[in-house]
């Protein structure tokens, strides 16, 4: 057929995927601990490390410590100060990037073919001999306390940190938020404890991911398997319990014109049965821009500019959260139509039409997780972090997208679409009855 001779008119057929060969990575275990994964893909001469510790702030007996300990990892080394770091690591044409979470702390580092042995002897460096110089730390204190004074200012964030305070409590891991003032009390000694107790590679991940050769994987491997990492991790995998107490709370933001709004609840963790569904009713409430909640309270209504829904995954459980900024006078207007829409998922079945359209949007963003190498790695990465490298489960994803049905949806929508179940949190000027301040 010619170009022609398509009539664009006419929607193209949707070829279902039924499943996809996911590249099935080399598993190396380390003598320290450490389970290495190797994804050697890719036709550009570069590189991918990433280091992921249970090392989240859920762990960390004072605030910011955790944040403190990855993030200044790069700022000295016994050899090494910043600047010498910087400089090397521009000069090679790499990069690093901490990150962490509430469950997770991880380094992930980027690097070319070209300079891959030097730039890795600078990452080891930097992961087996950090100094947290007192000045680094001094500065990291200035910077983060002026940021997070910023942050506090805006009605996102405080409706953010009521939202979980008043899901999980507010002393405990996940409702926990730090003030200003904690920085003040961090000191060099904080960061060196935790990351001696909780940088080890018990429970940790090593993830290798483009195009390197044998030679390098064993660099790489050797480098890692530092005897300093082999302390065994206590990390004490447990969660507290916790209990909502309150379930509608309000915070006062003077002068403020938008309310910020968060509105959830908790889900199973990630691997339990029922959340392969509950990923495609999320997308169908406010998963993706075609979503009710898109189409009902920003284009029907104008009430918001933007809407969504989705799911964070934690080691132990999930949240469900939909999030938005409203006029503070249509604010409760708002809430009151994301109700409306989780109890129409709730008692009338889901059309094929819709159903098909999410189906094929879902499917689209599994395939699009897996382009590439890099994009592999981080996949992978997360079925370490939330599904116990069950390299299976991603294939009984498809399955649930492609063969859930409009009454499964509707089942799954009672038992976890309630609306008393829902926590709200609102932060605005305009004071809402009935909502705990």
């Amino acid at each position: 057929m010619t170009n022609h001779d398509i009539d664009r008119t006419v929607q193209p057929q949707r070829v279902a995927v039924s499943s996809i060969k996911i590249p099935t990575p080399d598993i190396i275990d380390l003598n320290n601990g450490f389970k290495v994964l190797l994804i050697n893909a890719g036709s550009q001469d570069l590189a991918k490390v990433e280091l992921i510790f249970r090392a989240g702030t859920r762990y960390q007996s004072k605030p910011l410590v955790a944040n403190a300990a990855i993030s200044l990892l790069s700022e000295g080394t016994i050899s090494r100060n910043s600047q010498k770091i910087a400089e090397d690591l521009d000069f090679y044409g790499s990069f690093l990037e901490p990150s962490f979470s509430r469950d997770f702390a991880s380094v992930t580092f980027y690097t070319i073919g070209k300079h891959f042995y030097r730039s890795l002897d600078v990452l080891v460096d930097i992961l087996t001999n950090p100094t947290y110089p007192q000045h680094e730390l001094e500065l990291f204190c200035k910077k983060g306390k002026q940021s997070l004074l910023v942050e506090l200012e805006k009605v996102s964030t405080l409706s953010r940190q009521r939202f979980f305070s008043a899901l999980f409590g507010s002393n405990h891991p996940y409702g926990s938020f730090a003030i200003p003032n904690d920085y003040d009390a961090l000191s060099q000694t904080d960061l060196f404890q935790f990351r001696n107790r909780y940088h080890k590679a018990s429970n940790g991940l090593v993830v290798v991911a483009g195009k390197v050769d044998a030679k390098q994987v064993d660099f790489i491997l050797n480098g890692f398997n530092n005897p300093i990492f082999e302390q065994s991790s206590d990390v004490e995998l447990g969660l507290p319990s916790f209990t909502t107490t309150y379930y509608r709370v309000f915070s006062f933001k003077k002068d403020a014109v938008q309310s910020s709004i968060r509105i959830g609840r908790v889900l199973p963790k990630h691997n339990h049965p029922d959340m392969p569904g509950l990923l495609v009713l999320n997308t169908i409430l406010g998963g993706y821009f075609g979503s009710r909640l898109m189409r009902n309270i920003r284009e029907d209504r104008g009430y918001t500019y933007g809407i969504s829904s989705f799911i964070i995954p934690l080691t132990e459980l999930s949240v469900l959260v939909v999030s938005t900024e409203a006029g503070s006078d249509f604010a409760e207007k708002t809430v009151d139509e994301v109700f409306k829409e989780m109890h129409k998922l709730q008692t009338e079945p889901v059309s094929n039409n819709e159903l098909e359209l999410v189906r094929g949007y879902m499917i689209g963003q599994i395939l699009r997780s897996f382009d590439g190498p890099f994009a592999i790695a981080d996949s992978l990465a997360n079925l370490f972090q939330y599904n116990d490298l069950d390299f299976e489960y991603i294939n009984s994803l498809i399955r649930t997208i492609n063969e859930i049905t409009p009454l499964q949806l509707m089942e799954l929508a009672k038992k976890y679409l309630d609306v008393e179940s829902m926590v709200v949190s609102i932060a605005g000027s305009k004071k809402i009855r009935g909502y705990k301040e």
